[in-house]
């Protein structure tokens, strides 16, 4: 899933709608009022989501799901499957995201670039899809 500035978030979506249908999802019009707290339903992989009450100052979505709703991926947090559903991240770059991330946390998404074949432009592309967890670096 590579793409210039800002292409990755449609072509993702159409993508995910398109697998959705093919698994049976049914095609419906958005919603007059989103979901705040989407959850996949369970044993239906990526064809259905239902919308679940959250708990009192309910969790978001997790791991790539978070990016289907607007939501980031922390890269010291973030799994490495869930780090190849980044623009331009391949399994071997996403292991090497997360062992990075074990061996010296990111305190900013500068520090991604540590990372072999991620330089300047792979992190600026990456900058509206991660977001550095409060707390990763006590300074």
């Amino acid at each position: 899933m590579s793409g210039g500035a800002g292409g990755g978030a449609p072509r993702a979506a159409a993508l995910l709608a398109l697998l959705a249908l093919a698994h049976g999802a049914e095609p419906r019009s958005p919603d007059p009022a989103p979901c705040p707290h989407p959850r996949p339903a369970p044993g239906a992989g990526l064809a259905r989501v239902v919308c679940a009450a959250a708990p009192a100052g309910g969790a978001p979505p997790l791991g790539a799901a978070a990016l289907l709703f607007g939501g980031r991926l922390d890269p010291n947090r973030a799994a490495p499957r869930a780090l190849e559903a980044l623009p331009g991240i391949g399994p071997a770059r996403a292991l090497a995201i997360a062992r990075e991330a074990r061996a010296r946390a990111f305190c900013a998404p500068e520090d991604l670039e540590r990372v072999p074949g991620i330089g300047p432009v792979r992190r600026a592309q990456l900058a509206g899809w991660i977001e550095i967890g409060a707390g990763a670096c006590a300074e």
